[in-house]
């Protein structure tokens, strides 16, 4: 695995580095570094693919490029620049899926109001026992709501 970017405390700040964008953000809270550097991140790769496609297409006018590379790095673009930003969050054991707010606001019967969706649904059981209390077991005060 290739490390893009590191984020650090030192001296009462957070500092994300990217050696190869040679890059440092810091900031008073990790949310707030990792948001600048996204954005920093996003808008320079977006002006990096774009400028690519604008070269591929001056050079196929010389003859210089053919126009399967203009069209893969145009599908490139609009890959990455197009799709909403989707990922797997892993906190601890489980999985969730994420959606950058756009994303969310389209599905909102998939994620209401928050950021994260389980990917596993736990009430899925083989026997409808998910919640159910396992007999035997004195519950205290529980007697009143049944």
């Amino acid at each position: 695995m290739n490390e893009i970017g590191r984020l650090a405390q030192a001296d009462g700040q957070y500092e994300f580095r990217d050696p190869s964008r040679n890059l440092i953000v810091r900031g008073g809270h990790p949310e707030w570094v990792l948001l600048a550097a996204a954005e920093v991140i996003s808008n320079t790769a977006r002006l990096e693919a774009e400028s690519l496609l604008d070269e591929l297409s001056a050079l196929m006018e010389f003859d210089a490029a053919e126009p399967i590379e203009v069209d893969s790095a145009r599908f490139s673009l609009k890959e990455r620049f197009e799709l909403i930003p989707q990922c797997i969050v892993s906190l601890g054991t489980m999985d969730y899926k994420w959606a950058a707010a756009e994303g969310r606001a389209k599905k909102p019967s998939e994620f209401g109001n928050q950021p994260l969706k389980r990917v596993h649904d736990m009430s899925l059981t083989r026997s409808e026992s998910f919640l159910s209390n396992e007999p035997g077991v004195n519950m205290p005060g529980i007697d009143a709501f049944e």
